[in-house]
C-alpha cells in the first residue's frame, strides 16, 4: 500500500502501470529446388489482420498489392510457399497487412537478392 494513498474515506489513488510488448515478424525468401520459396513465422499471439506473403522482382512496390509475382495468405500452412519463379538475384519478398482502416502496409521486407 506504499504507492497508494487515500483521496477520501473510500477512495484510494492508484498509481498507473504499463508494459510494451514487442512481437517478432519474420519472412526468409531462399532456394528451393531451383525456385523462390517464402516461409515466414512470428511470436505474436495474434494474426495479423489479412494478413499475405508477397514475392516481387527488383524492388518494393509503394502499394504492397501492386506488381506481385507470387503471393499466398499467412495462414497458408504448407511451408515453404513455392512461388513458382526460378530462384537467382533481383527477388525480394513482403509480409503485408491490411492496416484497421485502410490499405496494406509493409510488416516486414526482406532484401533483394543478389
Amino acid at each position: 500500500m506504499s504507492n497508494q494513498k487515500k483521496v477520501d474515506e473510500n477512495v484510494l489513488e492508484v498509481p498507473p502501470v504499463s508494459k510494451t510488448g514487442t512481437y517478432n515478424w519474420t519472412i526468409t525468401l531462399s532456394e528451393l529446388q531451383g525456385h523462390c520459396v517464402l516461409t515466414w513465422n512470428t511470436d505474436a499471439p495474434f494474426r495479423a489482420q489479412q494478413g499475405q506473403v508477397h514475392l516481387y522482382k527488383n524492388a518494393f512496390p509503394s502499394n504492397p498489392q501492386e506488381a506481385t509475382i507470387a503471393w499466398t495468405w499467412d495462414d497458408n500452412k504448407q511451408q515453404p510457399f513455392d512461388t513458382g519463379q526460378p530462384w537467382g538475384s533481383g527477388w525480394c519478398a513482403a509480409w503485408i497487412a491490411q492496416q484497421s482502416t485502410g490499405p496494406y502496409t509493409y510488416v516486414v521486407k526482406t532484401p533483394v537478392t543478389q
